[in-house]
């Protein structure tokens, strides 16, 4: 019951809009100013006895400054980690393994000068899309600027630096194709 109670409030602090049939497991992370929307029928996994793959993270779900960060209906998190800093959009009926990592941006400037001062103003963002049906297996690394296409499937541990065309599986540290997904 206190876990319930600590993500309504942490839900009504943040001003995330949320549809019916929110289902978090654990404590949910919230951070930044920006957007989150929550679609319907959604399921954020956010302790380890629920899912132990995920080791001891909970789910961190970031929106910095103006940036929006839409989690369509039908979707299961475990365990992962999205940031946006511009946009990431994740369509329905999506589920993203435990351990997985998002992220709209490169954090920190590639310039060396930027980078040590405070005011690090120099990294690029670039949207992510996440397309309907798509599935993350465990502990991927999604990078700024992929659109991952409809039904395709990313194997366990993959590190996605580029766009997946839609129906195809790529795995891989970068993420390479592998074959067609069955339709």
């Amino acid at each position: 019951m206190y876990t319930n109670f600590y993500n309504v409030l942490n839900l009504k602090r943040k001003k995330v809009s949320y549809s019916d049939n929110l289902n978090i497991n654990g404590k949910l992370s919230l951070h930044g100013n920006g957007k989150i929307y929550i679609g319907n029928n959604v399921t954020i996994h956010s302790d380890c006895r629920i899912n132990p793959i995920g080791g001891l993270t909970k789910t961190f779900l970031r929106a910095e400054g103006s940036a929006i960060l839409k989690i369509g209906n039908n979707v299961g998190i475990s365990h992962s980690a999205i940031t946006a800093f511009e946009n990431i959009t994740i369509e329905d009926n999506v589920l993203i393994g435990s351990g997985c990592k998002i992220y709209d941006t490169d954090f920190h400037s590639l310039d060396y000068n930027e980078r040590i001062n405070e005011n690090d103003t120099g990294a690029k963002c670039r949207s992510v899309l996440i397309r309907n049906g798509v599935f993350i297996g465990a502990h991927c690394i999604i990078l700024k600027g992929v659109t991952i296409g409809e039904k395709s499937i990313i194997g366990a541990g993959s590190v996605v630096t580029r766009s997946v065309p839609p129906y195809q599986v790529w795995a891989g540290n970068p993420a390479k194709f592998i074959k067609k997904v069955s339709v």
